[in-house]
């Protein structure tokens, strides 16, 4: 086996290990089909060492070149064949751990504040065990994500079904705000006003008196246009001619 075959059989290993048995180890979830974004897949690997060179077009390598198939892609999705979208998924809630976590984006930080925890329009809302793993998730976002501890007992005591998804993660519906420890939203500092320009600067003129010279910051005059001077041609010298000759005719 050369050395690209070997490569393309221990990517096949790891996204096998990934789509059929611990999404949840990488921060990720599968949808009911067993499908996941091909985007999530790459962030995911590009964190792990030794894995961050794999691009989509490795991906395709692993579902077109292995015999037999692994793997299939839908657009931009994939999944392991065959699909097992219920490897780490349970169907019956389960009272939560003490501490649940989960780290927002910056720009929804005062929307979660108010509003609480909800899930995005093309999944449920995933909350991890432990500050490293909603970290790391929260880091594909935004770099500098905001952890919400979630209170997830009172919140199930309240209401909420929680579902275990393999041994890091947690799957619910949305976690209402007084059940959230958020650290405060920064304050926006105000915007100072723009100077306003001055009324000669508006016309374009300048704020020197007539008549008076600018100096620089040494007290150096500044350099000022100046026109050139035009050089007499050599018409002058015989018009001044004949205005003496002239003079000398005339009688005394």
């Amino acid at each position: 086996m050369n050395k690209p075959q070997q490569r393309l059989e221990s990517l096949a290993r790891m996204l096998t290990y990934i789509l059929s048995h611990r999404p949840d180890e990488f921060g990720l979830v599968l949808d009911a089909h067993g499908w996941l974004s091909i985007k999530e897949l790459l962030r995911a690997l590009s964190e792990e060492p030794g894995w961050g060179f794999v691009r989509r077009s490795h991906l395709q390598d692993a579902v077109y070149l292995l015999t037999p198939r692994r793997f299939e892609i839908a657009e931009n999705l994939i999944r392991s064949l065959p699909a097992n979208a219920a490897l780490c998924r349970t169907t019956e809630s389960e009272w939560p751990p003490a501490l649940l976590y989960r780290a927002i984006t910056r720009k929804s930080h005062p929307v979660v504040a108010q509003q609480g925890l909800r899930p995005p329009p093309d999944g449920q809302l995933i909350l991890a065990r432990n500050v490293e793993m909603a970290q790391r998730i929260g880091h594909r976002r935004d770099p500098q994500a905001v952890l919400v501890t979630v209170q997830a007992p009172a919140a199930a005591a309240a209401g909420t079904q929680f579902y275990r998804y393999g041994e890091e993660l947690f799957l619910t519906t949305a976690i209402p705000p007084n059940f959230l420890q958020i650290p405060p939203c920064p304050k926006e500092e105000p915007k100072k006003p723009a100077s306003k320009p001055s009324v000669s600067e508006e016309l374009g003129h300048s704020t020197a008196i007539p008549g008076s010279v600018l100096l620089d910051i040494q007290g150096k005059p500044l350099n000022r246009s100046k026109e050139p001077r035009r050089k007499k041609g050599p018409e002058w010298k015989e018009q001044a001619r004949r205005e003496r000759r002239q003079r000398r005719r005339q009688p005394r």
